[in-house]
């Protein structure tokens, strides 16, 4: 069984994860500070392709916290 110890060193050495979706909502709001129609639509294509990474992450990190889960126990 892996140590405390080892598991969070394990888990220091994952790289940071960029979510394309974070900037494209930036870019995506208007002066008024709602998303703007024309921006959403305008970044259509790369807002879909961001959703589908971000969900990717979302089942990825839940299987990793099921994984911790039962090493904790």
């Amino acid at each position: 069984m892996m140590s405390q110890e080892q598991l969070t060193e394990l888990l220091r050495k994952l790289p940071a994860v960029q979510l394309d979706l974070l900037e494209l909502t930036r870019k995506s709001v208007g002066e008024n500070g709602a998303l703007d129609a024309q921006k959403v639509s305008y970044y259509y294509k790369e807002i879909e392709s961001a959703m589908a990474q971000a969900e990717s992450y979302a089942r990825a990190t839940k299987g990793m916290v099921q994984c911790l889960l039962k090493l904790g126990r």
